[in-house]
């Protein structure tokens, strides 16, 4: 156990110990504000410094990038794309012809019906249109007087079919 005079005499150590750190610390922020009041034009001109350098080297950087970007677009993109049109060409599955034949049957079934259509209302047309032509007159009977003549008359009739007949 302790006695009070020994717990006493920690009590002013530790008094006198934080009193010294109080003094300590207040000595060390008056350094800081010191070397603050130094070192601020220090780093101010160190930035500017730093900011030319950066602007520099951007003004020498930037036409070595633009040059490094044509060259690029004219030498190796061109290579790049034929490469992978190539190789996306390679890769594709190989058709099959047969899966493509039944558009072409059923085209060539759709132009042959049409074809029949067609030729089926044309000849319908052909004959409406000799049918609704009147009929020829009847020949006319000779004349009394030609009856006489020793030659037989000829009377010839067309069909509709434009071929000519004699009776």
């Amino acid at each position: 156990m302790f006695s009070r005079t020994s717990s006493q005499d920690v009590k002013s150590r530790a008094k006198a110990g934080a009193a010294q750190a109080k003094a300590q610390a207040i000595r060390a922020q008056g350094r800081a504000l010191q070397a603050k009041e130094q070192f601020t034009p220090l780093a101010r001109s160190a930035q500017l410094t730093a900011s030319q350098g950066v602007n520099q080297a951007r003004s020498w950087a930037a036409p070595r990038v633009e040059q490094a970007g044509v060259a690029v677009q004219e030498r190796i993109a061109p290579a790049v794309s034929t490469a992978m049109i190539s190789t996306a060409r390679r890769m594709q599955p190989v058709q099959s012809r047969s899966r493509r034949r039944w558009p072409v049957i059923v085209a060539g079934i759709v132009t042959v019906s049409a074809g029949a259509v067609a030729a089926i209302l044309l000849r319908g047309q052909r004959a409406n249109r000799f049918s609704d032509q009147p009929a020829a007159a009847p020949p006319v009977p000779p004349a009394s007087g030609q009856a006489a003549s020793d030659e037989p008359a000829e009377t010839a009739q067309a069909d509709v079919n434009g071929q000519v007949r004699t009776p």
